[in-house]
């Protein structure tokens, strides 16, 4: 008779719950490793990216500069260029041999005491030259002792009227009578013009 022999009790070897494959070993290994580089490769390119960022605001940075020095140099080419007209204005005012404060003081000395002038306008050139006044006086005598003063006038000639008009003043006024407004033209003489 034969005996079989049968073990009821559990086996001193355990199996294992979960069978690791190798090919499932290597293939999450590698997608372990594809992350690993995709997160080290977004950090990279963060880190460029950063740095490019820098890179713009410090450019951003040096064009408001460049730009605010652009616009000095402008206005000082601006400058420069109206001090160099004033500076050829000046230099053919210093070249001419009669000055307007000449002109003017001729014309102040020849006119006669209580007249003054609203306006004086000199036009002087190579061609040509007048002068036109506007001013106010108290009487119609004034006015004619103006145009025959300038008449005899070495810088001065041909005055001519253009208009008048009294208007009646009160009795305050200091000097009676009205004001008289009046508008004239003279032409400057050779002397004058030939400058």
């Amino acid at each position: 008779m034969s005996v079989i022999n049968i073990n009821l009790l559990p086996s001193a070897q355990k199996q294992r719950l979960v069978v690791f494959d190798r090919g499932l070993a290597i293939g999450l290994g590698l997608i372990v490793i594809e992350i690993l580089a995709i997160f080290g490769f977004m950090a990279v390119m963060n880190h460029k990216i950063s740095a490019l960022n820098d890179q713009i605001t410090a450019q951003e940075q040096q064009l408001v500069i460049v730009q605010a020095q652009v616009k000095e140099v402008d206005d000082l080419r601006d400058q420069v260029q109206d001090l160099e007209a004033k500076a050829n204005l000046l230099e053919r005012i210093k070249q001419s041999p009669i000055q307007l404060s000449e002109i003017l003081k001729d014309l102040s000395d020849n006119t006669p005491t209580g007249v003054w002038f609203n306006n004086v306008t000199v036009n002087h050139s190579t061609t040509g030259g007048n002068v036109a006044l506007e001013g106010k006086t108290s009487t119609y005598r004034d006015v004619a002792n103006l145009m025959l003063n300038l008449d005899s006038s070495a810088m001065f000639g041909n005055a001519t009227l253009s208009t008048t008009r009294m208007q009646i003043a009160d009795p305050s006024h200091p000097n009676g009578g009205g004001d008289v407004s009046f508008s004239m033209s003279g032409d400057l003489s050779q002397a004058v013009i030939g400058q």
